[in-house]
Order: C-alpha cells, then sequence, then structure tokens
C-alpha cells in the first residue's frame, strides 16, 4: 500500500484508507434513515482486520454511524491489533466525527454536547485520542449561534490531548436542511444553512482545519473550476484532503437492475434517494457502459478499482476512504493499483456530465414513512 503525506498534519497515510459508516448497521437519525442494511458483525470484524493486514492505516467513523456501533467495531480492531503486537496504537489513524447527532442537545455542537461525545467515542474506539476529529456538517444553527463556541471546545479538546488534530467536511447538502426546507419541520427552521462553497471558506478561516473531506466520485462535481476547485485551495494550503463516496455507494459498480430496484428498509439511508430508483439507474447504466467499453471492464472489480484509480488521480495529497461489508469487498478495493491519465480522467468526467441533473432530486420526502 502506497503512503501519502496528509498535509500540513505531517501524518503519513496510506493513500487508501476505509470508510465505516455502512459497519455501522441500519440507523434513524434526525428523523431520518441514517445507516445501512445487510451487515453483520462478524464479517465486519473480518473485514477491519484485512485492511491492517492490507496496508491500510487510517480508518473514518463517526458518532453517528450506527449511533456508536461503527466506533465500537472500530474500537474492538485497536484492542485486538494491540493485543496481539500486529500494530500499535500510533500506527493507526483514526478518524471520527461530531455533528450529526445531537442526543438531547439542542443542536449537535452545543459545546457540552461536543465534550459528552467526544469522551463517548473514546470510550467506544478503546482509545484516549483520535487523530483527527471532524466537523461533520457546516450547519452551525441560526446564524451561526454555536459555531464560536465549537469552536472553542474543539480547541480545548486539542490541549486536553484528547484530539491531535481538527477536520471540517468540505461544500455538501446537510440532509437536515432538505428535509426542513421541505416541509418547514418544527416551524423553526429560518432557511439560513447554507452548504456552499462560499460557505464553506467562510467558515475555514474561522475553524482552521488541518484537513478537509469531499464527496468525490465520477458523478459528483469535478472541483475543475478555478473558483471552486477545492483540491487547489487545499495544495495551496497545505491541508489534507479525504475524499470519501469513490464508489458512489456502489451505484458506479453497475450491480443494481433498473428493472427491479432494491429495496431498502427505511434505517437505510438509501431508501430515500433517487439514484436507486428506477430512472437513476437506468441513465446510470447507459453512461457505464460506455465506462466499461473505454476501459475493457468485464466483472465488478474493474469497476471498484477504476473508480479508485480516478479518484487517486485528482490530486497527490488526498487518501481515498473506501466502505464495505465483508473483507472480499475490502480485498478488490485495496488491491487497486496505479493512476489514470488526464485524458482518461477527462473522458469519465465527460461521460457523466450533468448525469445529476437528468436524474433529478436527489432525496425524496413524500411522507414520514420514508423517514421513520
Amino acid at each position: 500500500m502506497k503512503k501519502r503525506r496528509l498535509g500540513r498534519t505531517a501524518l503519513i497515510v496510506s493513500e487508501i484508507g476505509v470508510g465505516c459508516w455502512a459497519i455501522g448497521g441500519p440507523t434513524i437519525n434526525l428523523g431520518m434513515g441514517a445507516g445501512w442494511g445487510g451487515i453483520k458483525d462478524e464479517e465486519a470484524k473480518e473485514g477491519l482486520i484485512t485492511a491492517i493486514k492490507m496496508g491500510v492505516n487510517i480508518f473514518d467513523t463517526a458518532d453517528v454511524y450506527g449511533l456508536g456501533h461503527s466506533e465500537r467495531l472500530v474500537g474492538g480492531m485497536l484492542e485486538k491489533i494491540q493485543n496481539e503486537g500486529i500494530a500499535k496504537r500510533e500506527d493507526i489513524v483514526i478518524m471520527t466525527k461530531v455533528g450529526y447527532f445531537k442526543g438531547c442537545a439542542s443542536h449537535g455542537y452545543d459545546p457540552l454536547h461536543m465534550r459528552h461525545q467526544i469522551e463517548m467515542s473514546l470510550q467506544n474506539l478503546k482509545t484516549d485520542y483520535v487523530d483527527i476529529y471532524f466537523f461533520h456538517h457546516l450547519d452551525f444553527g441560526p446564524n451561526d449561534k454555536y459555531l464560536e463556541g465549537a469552536i472553542k471546545q474543539m480547541r480545548k479538546f486539542q490541549e486536553e490531548g484528547y484530539v491531535k488534530f481538527i477536520g471540517l467536511r468540505g461544500p455538501h447538502k446537510f440532509s437536515l436542511y432538505r428535509k426542513l426546507k421541505k416541509e418547514n419541520f418544527d416551524g423553526s427552521y429560518d432557511g439560513s444553512y447554507d452548504g456552499s462553497y462560499d460557505r464553506f471558506l467562510r467558515l475555514v478561516d474561522l475553524i482552521d482545519p488541518d484537513v478537509i473531506s469531499v464527496r468525490y466520485n465520477m458523478i459528483t462535481p469535478t472541483y475543475d473550476k478555478p473558483e471552486t476547485d477545492i483540491f487547489k485551495w487545499a495544495t495551496e494550503r497545505d491541508r489534507g484532503i479525504i475524499i470519501y463516496k469513490p464508489l458512489g455507494q456502489g451505484l458506479l459498480l453497475d450491480k443494481y437492475d433498473p428493472e427491479n430496484p432494491p429495496k431498502f428498509s427505511q434505517r437505510d439511508h438509501r431508501s430515500r434517494k433517487a439514484w436507486f430508483r428506477e430512472k437513476g439507474l437506468n441513465i446510470l447504466r447507459e453512461r457505464l457502459a460506455k465506462i466499461k467499453d473505454r476501459f475493457g471492464c468485464k466483472v465488478t472489480k474493474d469497476l471498484v478499482q477504476l473508480t479508485i484509480r480516478y479518484c487517486l488521480s485528482r490530486s497527490e495529497r488526498t487518501c481515498v476512504l473506501v466502505g464495505f461489508r465483508d473483507a472480499s469487498q475490502l480485498r478488490e478495493s485495496l488491491s487497486t493499483e496505479g493512476y489514470l491519465t488526464g485524458d482518461e480522467c477527462e473522458f469519465i468526467r465527460k461521460v457523466f456530465k450533468g448525469v445529476s441533473d437528468e436524474i433529478g432530486e436527489f432525496i425524496e420526502f413524500k411522507g414520514e414513512n420514508n423517514y421513520g
């Protein structure tokens, strides 16, 4: 496994890391499906150890993934590899997040709630520090009510040794925002939340994170315009970049039949996404046919590795996180080698140009049963 320096943190990490959202299992959070179905703990545990043996040294989780379950699985892995002499704690980079789960607090970034969550995460992870602690989203309440307190609390965690480096999620559409905008949930939402690139730039100046995370794959924004090139921005400022969702949550693997779309439980976040419906799957299949023909992809593993190579080729300063449900999936992902040329990446971008607009609304809300 090749290694890369994660920006100014000077952490040397495997260029492919492991994302642990899926292994948290099915979950309801903020009144919506927020997890994944079809996960078995024993298979997840085997996968985590397989990743270590294949050279991975960076793992990403969050308090909301399975409401602590994902963290506990990662904590079990940490305990096992130390007890068996496979690796030392300082050899492994652990990332977790705060903000999406608010418990009984008024907001996920209430400083007192953040204090509880870091202590709970450390207990779940069976460690006394996390390497990178992320602000999981960009919503700090009406008029950024919780922003100043959240920043101070995060810096306090660093002073206390609980957190080594601070992470911030890049521009994205906050799922609760879309729900609130759609139905004016409880009448308190004032419409001020903005997940734009400009807002990210305003926040990053105040928070000064060491690492940022970006959703990036063949069907996401390419960030190739000078005014929104987050990869260029990070390189110029020596910030680490974590890429998540490189496989498009499985959509880029052409494994779903449009004539028989997958059915997910209400606790699986995919149950409310238009990409997994007949229309979205048909559009993706048409475009993936061009990709398979151009790159000679015959089996699923070929597409898995092509999508990862596409992401690795975007910047030398990135670490790409791959999700999994069992060890076999990780073996396919982690055996990826090589990068794509500029021309190959440009071909892919042209194939998928405009696909989001063609499929339409990413999340559908058609009544309570869609989100619990």
